[in-house]
């Protein structure tokens, strides 16, 4: 099924299944609202909505089959749509329907987004998908001009929705202790062409902290890591009072020992954790049944038939007399592409309170 949505400055945004967005032809806009074919001309070249060689594109298949691409002149991406010569890409429209030379299906090329990265990238690691990551933006309160600390980059797939949402103007530093994971991701990050925002970095945070980061500077950390605890001292020296540091781990015990880590000598509050499932649902016709079938025949040649039988199909007649069976529609539950997963957040105190409570502390020692 497809769905209309919010137009885009040039062109009109289109929703496809799994929350898919694409630029349609500006061109084919203006015309159908009654534009001339010189506004038309106008929004075709505002779009500049041509794929290039050496672009990294999304082939988009189904919401289980999406294919990131660099298109290369002479180059050849095969799947199991068919054969899809880059030459024939080269030039073509973004949203547009692409086929291969011989037999095979179309895929829409579409330009990439942090949702569509995040569906196709090679998985390094275990990834965490956009039912925690738009959560985490906005307990993060990522905007533009912001500064962010990730710690575990591993397939970069939230560091790509980071980068969107700090853009323009802010900065993502993002650690990873495998050097090899890193320098994959700093290759992504290039393709994505994100190299701009992203400030990729080899180190274990939770040994040496994090490098070249300014001192109370940040307005948020987030932590992909095994053991978040031993991260959050750390933390402390960079992270800027009144902000906020979330941790995502898929063990309860991780999140114990986390939560305890916060709540020492008051140095954050408001801890809170979240769980976040996320149900993805499509619509689709139902194929008929033979039954149905038999019955709707049985039907026309003036025969009754069992009014339950036929539920769930309805008959009409076109100009000519002859019958046609409607389809009807199925919803169904798509995968959840998810994992089990917890996000802890705290909120770092304020200078004066830290003090306070580090005051009381010391008093009731004395005594």
């Amino acid at each position: 099924t497809w769905a209309p949505s919010l137009r885009s400055h040039c062109g009109s945004s289109i929703l496809l299944p799994g929350s898919v967005h694409f630029t349609a032809a500006p061109v084919w806009l203006a015309m159908v609202e009654g534009g001339s074919a010189d506004e038309a001309k106008d929004a075709s070249a505002c779009a500049a909505d041509d794929a290039s060689d050496g672009d990294y594109v999304v082939l988009w298949g189904s919401y289980t089959q999406i294919f990131g691409v660099v298109l290369q002149t002479g180059a050849i991406t095969n799947n199991r749509f068919g054969n899809f010569h880059h030459d024939d890409l080269i030039g073509r429209s973004y949203g547009s329907k692409v086929r291969p030379r011989r037999g095979g299906q179309w895929l829409a090329l579409l330009r990439p987004n942090p949702e569509l990265v995040t569906q196709s990238l090679v998985h390094r690691t275990q990834i965490i998908y956009h039912a925690d990551i738009s959560l985490l933006l906005v307990l993060l309160d990522a905007q533009p001009g912001r500064v962010i600390c990730e710690a575990g980059t591993g397939s970069g797939s939230v560091s790509t929705s980071f980068a969107r949402a700090l853009r323009p103007g802010g900065k993502l530093f993002t650690f990873e202790f495998h050097q090899d994971r890193q320098r994959q991701a700093v290759a992504d990050f290039d393709r994505y062409g994100l190299l701009d925002t992203i400030v990729s970095q080899h180190g274990d945070v939770c040994k040496q902290g994090f490098v070249n980061v300014p001192d109370g500077g940040v307005d948020g950390i987030f932590l992909d890591l095994p053991m978040p605890w031993l991260a959050i001292p750390h933390a402390d020296k960079c992270l800027a009072h009144g902000s906020r540091i979330v941790t995502f781990s898929p063990c309860i015990e991780q999140i114990d020992k986390t939560a305890v880590e916060f709540r020492r000598d008051g140095r954050y509050y408001d801890v809170r954790m979240f769980e976040t499932l996320a149900a993805n649902w499509g619509v689709r016709a139902e194929a008929p049944a033979k039954k149905r079938r038999a019955v709707a025949s049985s039907a026309l040649a003036g025969n009754e038939a069992d009014p339950s039988s036929s539920a769930g199909s309805a008959i009409s007649v076109d100009g000519s007399g002859k019958p046609q069976e409607q389809p009807t529609w199925l919803s169904y539950q798509m995968q959840m592409r998810s994992h089990t997963g917890y996000l802890l957040v705290a909120t770092r105190s304020p200078e004066d309170e830290r003090l306070a409570s580090e005051s009381c502390g010391s008093r009731v020692s004395t005594c």
